[in-house]
């Protein structure tokens, strides 16, 4: 089990009193142990799901959408007096992980966005035909292809989920190096992934070194292994686990409050430290530049060594 701070904040305050609200913002912080989930109790807990308590795949995908929503409205609130919608665009892949990517577009129209996504490998499953629909109905438009990421406001990764093994492959390899280079460009640019970051193992992290590390994770039902080290914010979303089944795979919900469907998880603060995802994910950035860097001098290093060879 993993030790966090978790903090929700509705609507666009910023205080962080756990005893002060008003009708525009409220905010809520708390310490419980969330624990953490592996791919195998990960899957398990969703078969049980189905079977126990008796969800149907669509009560949890609807649900799950939600959550996602929810996030991106915390992580980018649209302003009353911006002259146009925030813009997002929402990487789908063919499974659940993409049906949630999908049920969170339609509900972000609603929460005054606009939405545009990319879904090249469209399943021909009736409900996800039907979630298509949906998104078409309320203006959505679908695209093949990776646009440009400067149009956008953010982007939603719901490529992948925990089920994911082995190397990205097309058309969502190039999907992600998309991502990475949109976050080099703007580093503040933010890359919201739903339950696992796109290309990683569910227990292990970034094992196929695909560089990819989002700025936002949503954790869907409890975080994954690989969340343990994530750097970036962290959201935990799903508003649906019965108590005995949290309790037999060792995992908690945090205290959602209100009508909320997510919470947000930051690490407690050691004494004398800067804990925060901000200064976590500016260490990372600063981390990852260095390391790019190194990698450029050493091709260059390496080219001049050759050209000196063949032209002495």
């Amino acid at each position: 089990s993993g030790l966090v701070t978790l903090t929700s904040i509705l609507g666009q305050g910023t205080t962080t009193s756990t005893t002060s609200c008003t009708a525009r913002k409220m905010s809520y912080t708390t310490e419980i142990e969330t624990g953490y989930l592996n791919a195998v109790n990960a899957y398990d807990l969703d078969v049980e799901l189905m079977s126990q308590p008796g969800f149907s795949l669509e009560q949890l995908m609807e649900l799950a959408g939600l959550a996602v929503a929810e996030a991106v409205y915390q992580v980018l609130p649209p302003s009353s007096a911006a002259e146009s919608k925030p813009r997002i665009l929402l990487i789908c892949g063919p499974g659940n992980n993409g049906g949630d990517g999908l049920v969170a577009a339609r509900h972000l129209v609603f929460f005054g966005y606009e939405c545009v996504i990319m879904y090249p490998k469209q399943s021909k499953k009736q409900h996800f035909i039907n979630l298509v629909r949906q998104c078409e109905d309320v203006g959505v438009t679908f695209v093949d292809e990776f646009p440009d990421a400067n149009e956008y406001d953010a982007i939603v990764d719901s490529i992948f989920g925990f089920s994911f093994k082995g190397a990205p492959r097309e058309p969502f390899k190039t999907a992600l190096e998309k991502m990475q280079e949109a976050q080099k460009n703007k580093p503040e640019f933010p890359i919201i992934s739903v339950d696992v970051p796109s290309g990683w193992n569910v227990d292990e992290g970034d094992v196929a070194k695909t560089g990819f590390v989002p700025s936002v994770l949503i954790s869907l039902t409890a975080p994954k292994e690989s969340a343990r080290s994530f750097p970036g914010r962290h959201f935990v979303g799903g508003r649906f686990l019965p108590p005995a089944l949290a309790e037999k795979y060792g995992v908690q919900m945090p205290p959602y409050p209100g009508v909320s469907q997510v919470m947000e998880i930051t690490k407690p603060k050691p004494e004398g430290k800067d804990s925060s995802w901000e200064a976590e994910y500016a260490a990372y950035l600063e981390e990852k530049g260095a390391k790019e860097k190194e990698e450029q001098a050493a091709v260059s290093d390496k080219a001049e060594k050759t050209w000196k060879q063949e032209y002495h």
